[in-house]
């Protein structure tokens, strides 16, 4: 039998909040400044999950640091203050922790905070962990394993949410339990093959089966 969820961490792109059309309006901003080739949604889903210098070569086949420095400056800004919380993310995660559960979220963003302060979920959250507390980003287990000791929970005893393959290949890394959302660009088959323990359309399904 599997122990008890006392941990639940959270991915925070696609899972609690819908950031890609806010990094779809971002990135071409950035393309146009640059003279790179326009990006589209579908693009930008498909490489939600990836640190940003892995986007960039994954768009255009590059990176260069100046382009990094420039999105950083100019429209990192602009992004935060478009991303779009799912309506069910709050609640869900105040269920939690009614629930004496530990919450945090571990994202491949560097300086995670920023995005929860400005969408509000960081007084839900006992933890955050992005990719400037860690050596090595998703799927590396390193940002769930640092959340659940943050969160003063075993891996065993925790899940992990998220949308993306990489998501639910870090769960298995880390040694917790994978819960997909496909709310991204992964369906629940993909979920699954990559190692999800279970999958939802819908951040409530979370809540719904910790209480069983």
């Amino acid at each position: 039998m599997a122990p008890a969820i006392k941990g639940a961490l959270f991915d925070f792109d696609m899972t609690l909040a819908d950031s890609s059309y806010a990094i779809t309006t971002c990135v071409n901003l950035l393309a146009d400044l640059y003279g790179l080739g326009k990006v589209s949604r579908q693009t930008v889903l498909e490489s939600i999950g990836l640190p940003m210098e892995g986007c960039f070569r994954y768009y255009w086949g590059d990176f260069r640091q100046e382009w990094l420095d420039s999105y950083r400056e100019k429209f990192r800004s602009e992004e935060q203050q478009s991303l779009k919380l799912y309506p069910s993310a709050l609640p869900t995660l105040a269920a939690l922790r009614a629930r004496g559960i530990k919450v945090g979220v571990a994202s491949n963003r560097r300086f995670a905070k920023h995005v929860t302060d400005i969408t509000g979920l960081t007084p839900y959250l006992d933890a955050i962990v992005g990719l400037e507390d860690v050596k090595r980003a998703k799927p590396e287990p390193d940002v769930l394993l640092i959340g659940c000791e943050r969160l003063g929970v075993l891996p065993e005893e925790s899940i992990y949410v998220g949308d993306t393959d990489i998501d639910m290949q870090t769960a298995v890394a880390a040694g917790t339990r994978g819960v997909g959302m496909t709310t991204g660009n992964f369906d629940a088959e993909a979920l699954a093959g990559a190692g999800a323990w279970r999958v939802f359309d819908d951040l409530s399904g979370v809540v719904s089966f910790t209480e069983e």
